[in-house]
């Protein structure tokens, strides 16, 4: 235990649950002087991942400076840097700070008293031959730049090109993955396909959109019949979807990339994005904070870490089991948001010597966005019932579930300083 008159909290990461557990916290302890909150982020913002599908395809702001949520908040500082150690025996993290000045390049240690993982996840290719070195990823912002800078990049070249196998590699996408992300980038994709075309001149019946899918089905946290309508609104916009199709590697020959698959031929491509799944970061695993399937932390049912009680892991980060049932709570937002509000009052509940509260998964719905006006999904409507739907309506659903985020975080601040 830190030996000076403060308690120190650190927050691991400003995602989903990083970012709802400080806001909530700093207004925990807004009258304790002897409570101070750290947040440690690489970035300067909060990143909307939910939404990097569409800033992959247009301008669209999915980022929220962290000075938003911090402004006004004495008892919370903010430390921009990346964890590269993690101890908890000694209780410090360490921080680069990425600078090339050689006398300020030693990691800097921040003590905690208690500590929150919320480091977010990493694309996991499986060790996939070749993947790792070919394919786009879609888990920062900077990648979706980089893939829509890279779709346009093939449109312009294929309407110059007059070799027409070429032409067709320029023109032909292949995402890697049927779950809500690859569903969400290939629509969003596959109606940008239209405006590219007239842009570059090209005949609209050129671009391919592909989707490869290693289970029997896309979109598994959906009903068949929502499968089923999702399949069509897909195969409408021109997408071709192979279920039951694993990506076997991916190789480079005579200046053209190739998607191996089985069973089917391998795929002629200049561009292939990869979102078929997740990892944790391995600087947990060495913390010696015990891991599960994924490199997820294995936690109790008030979220913290075994063998160390003043840690807690949430979000991606935290293997989490749903008593109701005891399966592994899914890595999605709406679960993180959950846990990092429960941990700021745990927190609160620790600090003062009370009973903590245990984790109570509630499943708000799920929803799909199958390109930029149209979405299919669920809403749990308060009689224990679910409301279904396909189209506009659904579109307007998840706009609102992303705003709603906002509102959550922008309450915990109203509810200290009466403005925004």
């Amino acid at each position: 235990m830190n030996t000076s008159k403060h308690i120190d909290i650190v927050i691991l990461g400003a995602g989903y649950g990083g970012i709802s557990c400080v806001t909530r916290l700093s207004r925990r302890f807004r009258k304790k002087t002897d409570v101070r909150i750290h947040l440690v982020d690489r970035h300067t913002y909060h990143l909307l991942e939910t939404r990097l599908h569409e800033r992959a395809v247009r301008e669209s702001e999915i980022t929220v400076p962290l000075s938003r949520f911090l402004a006004k908040r004495p008892n919370v500082a903010f430390h921009l840097g990346e964890v590269t150690h993690i101890d908890l025996n000694d209780r410090y993290v360490e921080l680069d700070f990425g600078m090339t000045d050689t006398t300020s390049a030693q990691p800097r240690r921040i003590r905690y008293d208690y500590l929150v993982i919320a480091l977010g996840s990493k694309t996991n290719f499986y060790q996939i031959p070749g993947l790792e070195q070919h394919a786009f990823q879609l888990k920062e912002l900077e990648d979706s730049e980089r893939i829509r800078a890279h779709t346009e990049r093939m449109f312009a070249i294929a309407a110059t090109e007059t070799n027409q196998n070429k032409r067709k590699e320029y023109l032909r996408f292949v995402i890697g993955g049927g779950g809500l992300t690859g569903v969400e980038l290939a629509t969003e994709m596959a109606e940008r396909f239209d405006a590219l075309s007239e842009q570059y001149h090209l005949d609209h019946s050129e671009p391919e959109m592909v989707l490869v899918e290693l289970s029997d089905r896309i979109l598994p946290s959906l009903d068949g019949k929502q499968v089923a309508r999702s399949t069509e609104a897909m195969q409408a916009m021109g997408i071709q979807i192979y279920t039951n199709t694993r990506v076997t590697g991916m190789r480079e020959e005579e200046g053209r990339l190739e998607v191996l698959r089985s069973p089917g031929a391998p795929i002629p491509t200049r561009t292939m994005i990869w979102t078929g799944g997740i990892r944790i970061s391995d600087l947990i695993r060495r913390s010696g904070a015990e891991t599960g399937p994924q490199g997820r932390v294995i936690v109790n049912e008030s979220l913290q870490v075994r063998q160390y009680p003043e840690v807690f892991a949430i979000g991606d980060n935290a293997l989490a089991i749903n008593p109701k049932g005891g399966k592994t709570v899914p890595t999605a937002a709406q679960f993180a948001l959950q846990q990092g509000y429960l941990t700021a009052d745990n927190l609160d509940r620790l600090i003062r010597g009370r009973t903590l509260k245990e984790y109570h998964p509630k499943v708000l719905g799920e929803v799909v966005s199958l390109g930029k006006h149209l979405a299919v999904g669920w809403a749990a409507l308060p009689v224990g019932a679910q409301f279904r739907f396909l189209g506009f309506l659904g579109s307007l659903v998840k706009r609102a579930i992303s705003e709603r985020h906002i509102f959550l975080l922008w309450k915990e601040r109203q509810n200290w300083t009466g403005h925004w």
